[in-house]
């Protein structure tokens, strides 16, 4: 489990995160939502590692990582907003790089299990990562994230742009992450199909979690945030 206990990030005087308390556990979903300028973006960066808190702690699986180097290991994969992709690499040479410092047969096999679950991609080993459609980049980002093995998979804004098929697959592949025991935290602007693939709602509004009831209250607290 990671566990965030009053997690507050600030830039300067401006306080972009305070006193945020949340669990992300194991092969469940829990989505972040909140207007832009709330905190979500703040909240991702602090459990990576790549923003200092200026108060509170996060631990992984027990372990305390709130003043660990963003470069040492979390056993969590990111697949940051707009997918960032470095254009001019291959697919397998990008699930490759993912793959980091493993032996070379663990990416061997890695490479076998993400191309088992994106069959897409497959079929594109040799192509620039830069040529896919945005569907496509998404996939290759996420099976990017999961060559790392991850306990924990962090997703920010994985559907923007995308087509309402291409939505559909990769709330599909959430879906099957779940399942296969992930703990996944979910930073999504489309709110119903966030909503209705999470089992925890996590709203921010300037940067405070509030509380979250159905999706209506949700819809009224996102509301209230972008006009106050």
């Amino acid at each position: 489990m990671i566990s965030v206990r009053h997690l507050s990030v600030s830039y300067g005087r401006i306080a972009a995160l305070q006193d945020a308390s949340l669990d992300i556990c194991a092969g469940e979903v829990s989505a972040v939502v909140g207007v832009n300028g709330a905190g979500k973006s703040s909240l991702v960066r602090a459990v990576l590692g790549l923003e200092a808190p200026t108060a509170g702690h996060i631990t992984i699986d027990g372990t305390d990582t709130t003043v660990w180097p963003s470069h040492k290991p979390r056993s969590i994969g990111y697949v940051p907003e707009g997918r960032v992709l470095a254009g001019a690499l291959t697919v397998a040479e990008t699930l490759r790089l993912g793959a980091g410092r493993v032996a070379r047969n663990h990416i061997a096999t890695r490479t076998a299990g993400v191309l088992a679950r994106f069959p897409e991609l497959a079929k594109r080993l040799n192509q620039k990562a830069g040529t896919l459609s945005g569907g496509e980049a998404t996939m290759l980002a996420v099976g990017r994230a999961l060559m790392a093995a991850p306990r924990y998979l962090l997703l920010d804004e994985p559907t923007l742009g995308l087509s309402p098929a291409a939505t559909d697959r990769v709330f599909g592949i959430i879906a099957e992450l779940k399942k296969d025991g992930l703990g996944i935290l979910l930073v999504e602007q489309n709110l119903h199909r966030a909503i209705a693939a999470a089992d925890q709602h996590i709203v921010l509004r300037h940067g405070r979690i509030v509380p979250a009831g159905d999706i209506t209250t949700i819809e009224n607290t996102l509301l209230q945030g972008a006009t106050s």
